[in-house]
C-alpha cells in the first residue's frame, strides 16, 4: 500500500507540480507577431483573447525608432525559449518562456525572416527575405542556444537567391529550404561538412523550367515549407509567370508533397491562378496539412484549406478535404496546428491585412472565433506558433 502511495504521490507531482514548460493557467498561449507596430502579441488559445504585447526592440543601436518589423516566431517550450526575426532591424530575438523577457540578440546582416528549430540540440536555424538593392540572401544562419545565449554554428551558402523557406526534420536531422525566386530545394546536412554541390544538396522543383539554381525563374515561387517524417509539403504561390518576353502564363497556386529521402516529388495539388498559398502546418496527429491561402483582393478571396495525404497500395496521394475562403478574412498568411491534453486539436491562421488571429475546427474548416489584436490597420498580423499546454508525458 505505502508503494502504491508513493507512486500515486509521484505521478502527480508530475503532472501537477513546477515543471519546465510552465504555460497560462488556462491553457495553452499562441505568440503572434505584430510586424507593423514592432510588437509580439500572446494570446490564450482557448478563447483567442490577448493576455500581453511584447515590445520588440532588439537593436539597442537604434536611436531613431525605426521600425524592426518581428516576422516570425518560434517556440521551444521543452527548452522555455521563444525566438523572433526583426526583419528590418535585422536581429534574432531570444526570449524567456517564463518573463518574456529579452535573453540575447544576434545581429544578422540582412533581413532576417523565417526560422525552424533543432529543440534537441538547441539549434536555431535563420533564413532571409526580400532581394534587391544589393541584399544577398542566399545564406543560411545555423546558430546554437545551448548555452544560454545566441552563438552561430555554421553558414550555409545554398546558391540560389531568396532562400526564405525553411524547416529542420526531427527524424532525418535535415534542414530544407526553399527559394522564393529560383523554383528550388537545398536539403542540408547540418552534422556533415559544406561540399560544393553535395551538401547543400540542391533539386530543382520544375526541371523544365529551373535548371540553374542560381538563374531566378519566378514561375512557382515557393513559399514555406512543412513536414511529417517521410513527407515534405511546400507550398507554391505562383501566379503571372512571363514565359517569354511576349506574354504571361498562369500557372496555379500548389501544394507540393516530397519524400525527404529521396528528393521525388510524390503529389501535387493545384489552387486558383491567384490563390497564393502561404505558410503551411502539418498535423501532429492525422495525416493533413493545412494551408494559408493568401488570395489576391481583386482575383481571390483569402482563407485556409486543408488536405490529406496518403501512401496506399504503392501510391501517394494528396488531395483537398475542404476549403473555406471569404472576402472577410485579411489575406491568410501564418498558420499552426495545436493538439491539447483531451486529444482535440485546433487551427489557427493571421490575417496579414487585417490584425486579425482566427480559430478554425480542423474537420470542417468552419470558423470557431476570431479577434483583432491590434487597433492599427496597417500592423500587420504574421508569424505564428504555440506554447503548448500538453508539452509533457503526461499529456502524451
Amino acid at each position: 500500500m505505502r508503494f502504491i502511495l508513493t507512486l500515486i504521490l509521484i505521478l502527480f507531482v508530475g503532472c501537477n507540480g513546477a515543471d519546465d514548460n510552465p504555460v497560462d493557467e488556462e491553457g495553452s498561449e499562441i505568440f503572434v507577431t505584430l510586424q507593423d507596430s514592432d510588437y509580439m502579441a500572446i494570446v490564450r488559445a482557448s478563447d483567442l483573447s490577448l493576455l500581453d504585447t511584447i515590445k520588440i526592440n532588439l537593436n539597442e543601436m537604434d536611436m531613431m525608432g525605426m521600425n524592426e518589423a518581428p516576422h516570425d516566431v518560434a517556440v521551444d517550450t521543452q527548452n522555455n525559449y521563444w525566438f523572433t526575426t526583426a526583419m528590418m532591424g535585422q536581429h534574432v530575438g531570444m526570449y524567456s518562456i517564463e518573463t518574456n523577457e529579452l535573453v540575447y540578440s544576434y545581429a544578422i546582416a540582412q533581413m532576417p525572416a523565417l526560422l525552424t528549430l533543432d529543440k534537441a540540440n538547441m539549434k536555431l536555424y535563420v533564413s532571409r527575405g526580400m532581394t534587391g538593392n544589393g541584399i544577398e540572401t542566399n545564406i543560411i544562419y545555423e546558430l546554437s542556444y545551448a548555452n544560454g545565449m545566441l552563438e552561430l554554428v555554421n553558414e550555409w551558402p545554398v546558391l540560389f537567391e531568396y532562400a526564405h523557406g525553411i524547416h529542420f526534420d526531427n527524424t532525418s536531422g535535415n534542414v530544407f529550404v526553399v527559394s522564393k525566386t529560383n523554383d528550388y530545394i537545398a536539403k542540408i546536412n547540418p552534422n556533415e561538412p559544406f561540399s560544393d554541390g553535395n551538401n547543400p544538396m540542391l533539386i530543382s522543383m520544375d526541371s523544365e523550367t529551373a535548371m540553374n539554381p542560381t538563374i531566378p525563374v519566378n514561375r512557382l515561387r515557393p513559399i514555406h515549407i512543412s513536414a511529417k517524417y517521410p513527407f515534405m509539403f511546400i507550398t507554391c504561390s505562383a501566379g503571372e509567370w512571363m514565359a517569354n518576353q511576349e506574354s504571361y502564363d498562369e500557372i496555379n497556386g500548389q501544394v507540393q508533397m516530397w519524400h525527404m529521402d529521396d528528393m521525388n516529388l510524390l503529389a501535387t495539388v493545384e489552387f486558383d491562378v491567384y490563390s497564393r498559398p502561404w505558410h503551411i502546418d502539418v498535423s501532429p496527429i492525422e495525416d493533413k496539412v493545412f494551408v494559408a491561402l493568401a488570395g489576391d483582393p481583386e482575383d481571390s478571396d483569402s482563407g485556409i484549406a486543408c488536405l490529406e495525404f496518403s501512401y496506399v497500395n504503392n501510391e501517394y496521394t494528396l488531395v483537398e478535404a475542404w476549403r473555406n475562403t471569404s472576402s472577410e478574412y485579411g489575406t491568410m498568411h501564418g498558420i499552426t496546428v495545436e493538439s491539447n491534453c483531451e486529444g482535440d486539436y485546433f487551427v489557427y491562421a493571421t490575417g496579414r491585412t487585417d490584425g486579425t488571429i482566427y480559430k478554425f475546427d480542423p474537420d470542417t474548416g468552419d470558423e470557431i472565433s476570431r479577434n483583432n489584436l491590434t487597433n492599427s490597420g496597417n500592423a500587420a498580423t504574421g508569424g505564428i506558433d504555440i506554447n503548448s499546454s500538453c508539452s509533457n508525458t503526461c499529456c502524451d
